[in-house]
């Protein structure tokens, strides 16, 4: 299986573009079936909005998008146990590999893609997950990227007596 790896950008000017506009109604696509999945608990699809200017890394197979990631670049305020203040970090916000895609590295190499491309604009990549698969995701960050386990935000709720 050949995939192709590029970064989009689509802005608001370009939406009445058609091959942009199919760009765009694809993401929305794979963003409906991630929510479907119903796999994240507090994951909603996305509206174009969520998608136009700013840059999505993409894998391709045959020109169709089959997965994407995005996130957003900020400036740590302050030190953490995995940055100091001032260090520039990517915080992955999502990424989502279509179903039939999924346990053949289209992830892996969709992230170490985005990694090359953020080089030399963030010293650390960063997120903050939520998934009723919590298990398969922590091995995949931190076997599969490499990624350091920091710390763990965990929640029981109680009945009210």
């Amino acid at each position: 299986m050949e995939l192709e790896y590029k970064t989009l950008f689509i802005s608001k000017s370009e939406i009445e573009q058609p091959e942009r506009r199919a760009l765009l109604d694809e993401l929305m696509a794979l963003s409906r079936e991630w929510a479907d999945e119903g796999c994240c608990p507090s994951y909603g699809a996305n509206d174009a909005e969520e998608f136009l200017d700013k840059p999505v890394y993409a894998a391709f197979s045959d020109g169709i998008i089959v997965a994407y990631a995005m996130g957003h670049e900020e400036t740590l305020e302050r030190d953490h146990s995995y940055g100091k203040t001032g260090e520039t970090a990517f915080e992955l916000d999502e990424l989502f590999v279509t179903r039939s895609f999924r346990k053949q590295g289209v992830g892996r190499v969709l992230c170490e893609y985005l990694e090359e491309e953020l080089s030399d604009k963030v010293a650390l990549i960063e997120l903050i997950a939520a998934t009723n698969r919590y298990e398969e995701l922590l091995r995949f960050y931190t076997r599969e990227l490499g990624m350091t386990f920091n710390y763990a935000f965990l929640v029981k709720r109680i009945a009210a007596k």
